[in-house]
């Protein structure tokens, strides 16, 4: 094995076959350490070894690659909610990052340091995303492309963060009691924000109800889907195989559910021929089935009557409300649908006002 350096570039040497049978030396770029060069030459003769023939790297431009893996494979196989992340992923940081790179010339200390001097700009799940991109994408690049031989993701490691207390953000009961004055029975809002606080259910899942979906009588929701409008409005299977669930509801939002439907009947009446007949629960008055965009005013609302919180905080809410009461933990994972009873736990068993108190009281009676 014949391994050089020049100018900061490691560079190792084959002997290649040409057509008539005749060998012949030809040197080839190996990485920027003589370990990378090394692990080159070796891919390079288990290739000639298994093909009779030297696999030579791809000269194209790692952004033009990645179009085309959000073509042939996201686009085909991934959700559109995945795909959507994916692709702004890589607009707004890799395709700008890596513009004049070629796949031959991504290394993993190349990646490696790209991936470091990013964690003192972005949170750890922004990095564990983009880190996610790049693994997936260069996978398929070795695997099912065969552009390169070598996955250089393999061996990059998320960089180390201080470990942080996640905060579950709720709303108190006096938030939850303005909340509803300002959106009563009538308002359009009202019932999503009704669904997800009793039922502990995801905006898309709130939207995407349908009546059909619903036992009054037996008092239980059958959730199937999940409405995604950010790319073009469609109703996809739910976020995971656990998340298809019934979950069951008391009398309240029985009560809210059959007011909804004569506020409903009641608009399908005023509106006439006008009126968008769907079988959807969360609708406008004219019918139009209620989209994300809908919900921006409730965040914003929130934002400045609160200083924070957002729609998903009534799920958190509704998750901890159960917990406080005694619930155990595994009912509360599968009324929310989590895949596991370890997210749950992880989210929201956390120490909150309420159960410290208790605790408290316990030790002091106890010790």
């Amino acid at each position: 094995m014949f391994l050089r350096q020049i100018n900061g570039r490691w560079y190792y040497t084959i002997n290649e076959k040409d057509n008539l049978g005749k060998y012949h030396k030809h040197e080839h770029f190996g990485g920027f350490t003589r370990t990378e060069a090394a692990k080159a030459y070796r891919a390079a003769m288990q290739e000639i070894d298994r093909t009779g023939k030297f696999f030579e790297p791809s000269d194209m431009l790692f952004p033009d690659f990645l179009s085309e893996w959000m073509e042939k494979e996201v686009e085909i196989n991934r959700k559109p909610n995945t795909a959507d992340t994916y692709g702004s992923i890589i607009r707004n940081h890799l395709a700008p990052t890596f513009a004049r790179i070629r796949l031959k010339d991504l290394t993993t200390p190349m990646l490696q340091d790209y991936i470091t001097g990013l964690r003192n700009q972005y949170s750890c799940g922004t990095l564990k995303a983009i880190m996610a991109v790049l693994r997936a994408s260069l996978r398929w690049c070795v695997a099912n492309r065969r552009y390169i031989t070598i996955n250089p993701m393999d061996n990059v490691r998320l960089p180390r963060y201080e470990p942080k207390i996640a905060a579950v953000k709720i709303f108190s009961p006096a938030q939850i009691r303005k909340i509803f004055e300002r959106f009563p029975r009538g308002n359009q809002l009202h019932m999503p924000c009704m669904l997800s606080y009793c039922t502990g259910m995801r905006l898309g899942e709130c939207l995407a109800l349908a009546w059909k979906h619903v036992d009054l009588a037996s008092r239980t929701i059958e959730v199937v889907g999940n409405k995604y409008d950010k790319s073009g409005t469609c109703i996809q299977s739910p976020k995971t195989e656990s998340s298809i669930r019934v979950i069951t509801f008391g009398k309240k939002l029985a009560d809210e559910l059959q007011a909804q439907k004569l506020w409903q009947e009641k608009n399908s009446f005023q509106y006439g021929k006008y009126y968008d007949r769907t079988d959807f629960i969360c609708t406008e008055a004219c019918g139009k089935p209620l989209t994300s965009n809908n919900l921006r005013y409730f965040n914003l609302w929130c934002r400045q009557t609160f200083g924070g919180l957002s729609f998903h905080s009534f799920r958190h809410t509704h998750a901890t409300m159960l917990i406080e009461n005694g619930l155990a933990l595994d009912y509360v994972s599968k009324r929310l649908g989590h895949s596991s009873i370890y997210t749950t736990a992880n989210v929201y068993d956390t120490i909150t006002d309420k159960r410290e108190k208790e605790a408290l009281s316990v030790m002091d009676s106890i010790l």
